[in-house]
């Protein structure tokens, strides 16, 4: 197995990148807090694969620098992996900008281990696979059940279960921590769903106020992403969702209060390479929310409604850009040949399924399914 050494001091973010790793590459990840940490490691075992860096105010551009340095005074010829946005660009790294974008950092490590999408696809792995205790930590239940693992005195591995579906994990896990235990498991056959479900512990960084709006909008595009594929899998959205799309949705009214003028709002836009359906999300809310703060009948009850139907108008769409990340607008789609059929049906409905769709949502707004239906 490949190993990784991962420097950041973000617990969640530290989990969230060990599991997926681990489930869609198959290495393994030391996490360091800091470059010298890592130093120390990579000193110890030169055999490591590589360095991944989540750039912070302590571990920055200057603290990169100076693991390149050792890196070279030690002649190891280690790729480094940079999350976040260098202040002067350096050849010999490979820069991830936006540093929550875990699927293109997965895309980045495979592309260097030789790994195709084939290969993760047919990777086998064992009967349970394992999750970080800290992840568990973070959440309130698990929709498959979790399991612990003891050595009999054959030294073979023993699975027990724990917490059932759906269960309560709190208290159990806390005993587990209390023991020194690192680690419980979950089936592998439920674990990419398990992961994908971990991810949107991305909404707990969304409370700290002190966030730039760039790195805002990074977090809720990583959300965004999450809550489309959970919703439309589910077809419907439940309780879990809905509160975490409440998150997404203040985050973004947050941005659009935070950012003054339609040309700064344009150009943070155009630097990044979010997906141009939550682009035209935030974009669309921007301009509206200008709209409404200028009209006599205006109000926050209004803005508040509008978000939420700008953020849900187009979800049917993601997977269909996804597919097709050339195009520029829907009409193009609807008379390129190399557009399926049910795509193109997929895009002219898309309107309506999604104004169905969010009834099915706790509260949903008064009358945001009717904006969603008629944005057309």
């Amino acid at each position: 197995m490949s190993q990784f050494v991962l420097i950041s001091r973000n617990e969640i973010i530290n989990s969230l990148y060990e599991v997926n790793l681990r489930a869609y590459v198959g290495c393994d990840l030391s996490i360091k807090k800091s470059v010298s940490q890592a130093l120390s490691l990579i000193r110890v075992n030169p055999r490591i694969s590589g360095v991944i860096c989540f750039l912070d105010k302590k571990n920055n551009s200057e603290a990169l620098e100076r693991l390149l340095i050792e890196l070279q005074h030690e002649e190891l010829e280690i790729p480094v992996i940079c999350l976040g946005e260098l202040e002067t660009k350096v050849s010999q790294v490979i820069e991830i900008k936006n540093k929550y974008d875990i699927k293109q950092l997965l895309g980045t490590v495979a592309k260097m281990l030789g790994i195709t999408a084939t290969d993760m696809s047919q990777k086998e792995v064992s009967d349970y696979f394992p999750v970080p205790l800290n992840l568990f930590l973070e959440m309130p239940s698990s929709h498959c059940d979790v399991y612990s693992c003891e050595r009999d005195e054959a030294d073979q591995e023993v699975f027990s279960l724990e917490i059932r579906a759906e269960q309560r994990l709190g208290d159990v896990v806390k005993k587990f921590q209390g023991q020194g235990i690192d680690s419980l498991y979950v089936p592998s056959a439920e674990r990419l769903k398990f992961i994908n479900r971990a991810s949107k512990l991305l909404v707990n960084l969304l409370e700290n106020k002190d966030i730039p709006s760039l790195e805002r909008v990074q977090i809720t595009h990583q959300i965004h992403q999450v809550l489309v594929e959970e919703i439309l899998d589910d077809k419907g959205i439940s309780q879990e969702l809905a509160d975490i799309s409440r998150s997404a949705i203040k985050s973004i009214e947050q941005v659009c209060a935070d950012v003054p003028k339609l040309k700064d709002m344009l150009k943070m836009l155009a630097e990044k390479p979010e997906d141009y359906c939550f682009k035209h999300s935030i974009l669309a809310s921007y301009i509206a929310r200008s709209i409404i703060n200028n009209i006599s009948w205006g109000s926050d009850q209004l803005i508040g409604k509008v978000s939420f139907a700008f953020f849900f108008h187009d979800i049917y769409l993601v997977p269909i850009y996804r597919k097709y990340p050339d195009a520029l607008r829907e009409e193009e789609l609807l008379y390129r040949s190399d557009v399926s059929e049910e795509d193109k049906q997929t895009v002219l409905d898309h309107a309506k399924n999604a104004g169905e769709l969010v009834q099915s949502f706790p509260r949903c707004p008064m009358g945001a399914d009717m904006i969603i239906t008629q944005h057309h």
